[in-house]
């Protein structure tokens, strides 16, 4: 088959789209039409990474191997860090040297950092002294920080330049830098940063005139262990570009980009996501079993001594199931509401602190907010519930004890859905952390001992 389409475009996304719902006729394809294949990763290398992170690894790889070095090098900074790595892990380490040399610093290492310590290393020794020792610098850097997000590409020039020196000075730079060219920061020479200029400043300002009188004095900035959700935070309260980061002396170190902010946003919520029942942080689809394994076991035995006090807490309640068989079929709907009640609270909170819009001066007024919310909802509940339990059950009473124990669950599962977190942020830990599983616990004891408690008291 060949396809015939008006524009190039048009070419890319169908073959992309083939490609996510059948690989193996998308390979077959490519493998056949090395021309439009090469012309697709030049023109629209992001769909071309897109293709090959729907290829098996071996079949990405040698796709690659078709093109050129700077084509390739391209195609592989537009795919996540870990496709790119697993396609890296198909190569011999001169290969991936090659193109891992062609690629921007700050993309080098974030696949890097992925691969095994000795696939990583076997690479690194064949790179180039001074790409080396650049990429060490920023593998030095914990990834979820600014220092591990950062490009040590950026544009800078020194105080005492003229406007008609610097555009000059950025012409000639342009090659080099590329997307890069956010903007210029203006240093001293001691490479301290004193301001920052954009463009179009600079574009309209006299020839004559000098740096200091056109830049920005004491731009916002970040230190390299600043962490992402920081960084985040200030690219977007200033809307910046980009957002430079500096030593404790204010020596400037690099920037991060508004896209690299906005992926750690991403990765972010994706990490908070996953710790909130148990998974590992930081745990891709095709994490090594094992990993997994050890990541997930402990969490999962800790499910199995939560259902374990359960059953001990239900227990001394034997006698009122056996009088009121109806009892055992609704105890689930009731801890099932206060679940599903404070899992609402909770990602409220959650989501709230991870695009920083929860300070901790706010956090308790939040958590009255939830628990309000938790008591309206749960009256309204409570009724409904208790009016359907009454018409159906074979004792009216009966209705009752679920209306009021649907109230308390509630009315509990707002307050520990937001109060959990908020907790473990107080306490220095990541507020997703495990955190639906804690819910789960109080809403179920909550929901099965509250709700035979109070059959017990009042049938």
């Amino acid at each position: 088959m060949r396809f015939r389409f008006p524009r190039p475009r048009l070419i890319a996304t169908s073959l992309r789209d083939l490609a996510r719902r059948k690989p193996d006729e998308a390979e077959e394809y490519l493998d056949a039409h090395h021309d439009e294949w090469e012309e697709l990763a030049e023109g629209s290398p992001h769909n071309a990474a897109d293709i090959l992170e729907a290829l098996d690894e071996e079949g990405a790889a040698d796709l690659l191997a078709e093109l050129t070095r700077e084509e390739a090098a391209d195609v592989l900074d537009e795919m996540r860090a870990e496709a790119a790595a697993d396609v890296l892990e198909e190569m011999s380490p001169r290969a991936a040297a090659v193109l891992i040399g062609a690629m921007e610093t700050d993309q080098a290492a974030d696949i890097l950092g992925v691969l095994e310590a000795h696939q990583r290393d076997a690479i690194i020794d064949i790179l180039p002294t001074d790409a080396k020792a650049e990429i060490l610098r920023l593998l030095a850097y914990p990834p979820d920080t600014a220092g591990g997000m950062m490009t040590t590409d950026v544009a800078s020039l020194p105080i005492g330049m003229t406007s008609g020196e610097a555009v000059e000075d950025l012409r000639r730079l342009h090659e080099e830098l590329g997307s890069n060219l956010a903007y210029v920061y203006v240093v001293d020479d001691d490479n301290l940063l004193r301001g920052v200029v954009s463009f179009r400043d600079l574009f309209f300002a006299r020839p004559h005139t000098g740096m200091e009188d056109v830049m920005a004095h004491d731009p916002v900035a970040v230190r390299p262990q600043s962490d992402r959700e920081v960084v985040a935070e200030l690219i977007e309260r200033y809307r910046l570009l980009a957002i430079p980061v500096t030593d404790e002396a204010g020596h400037l170190k690099g920037m991060v980009r508004f896209d690299e902010a906005m992926e750690a946003v991403r990765e972010e919520i994706g990490e908070d996501l996953t710790q909130m029942v148990g998974a590992g942080a930081e745990e891709p689809v095709f994490t090594p079993i094992p990993v997994s394994v050890r990541r997930r076991l402990p969490w999962i035995t800790f499910n199995l001594l939560i259902g374990l006090m359960l059953a001990f807490a239900i227990e001394p309640f034997r006698e009122t199931i056996q009088e009121y068989p109806i009892l055992a079929a609704l105890m689930p709907m009731v801890a099932l509401l206060g679940g599903n009640s404070g899992a609402q609270s909770q990602a409220v909170i959650i989501r709230a602190m991870a695009i920083g819009d929860l300070p901790p001066g706010r956090a308790w007024r939040a958590v009255r907010r939830e628990f309000a919310v938790g008591a309206i909802n749960g009256a309204a509940m409570s009724i409904m519930a208790g009016l359907v339990v009454a018409l159906i059950a074979p004792d009216p009473d009966i209705g009752v004890v679920v209306g009021v124990a649907v109230f308390v669950s509630l009315l509990v599962a707002g307050l520990a859905g937001a109060g959990i977190p908020v907790i473990m942020r107080r306490l220095g830990l990541d507020p997703a952390l495990a955190s639906n599983i804690f819910l789960t616990m109080i809403t179920d004891l909550v929901g099965f001992t509250g709700f035979l408690l109070t059959a017990t008291l009042l049938l």
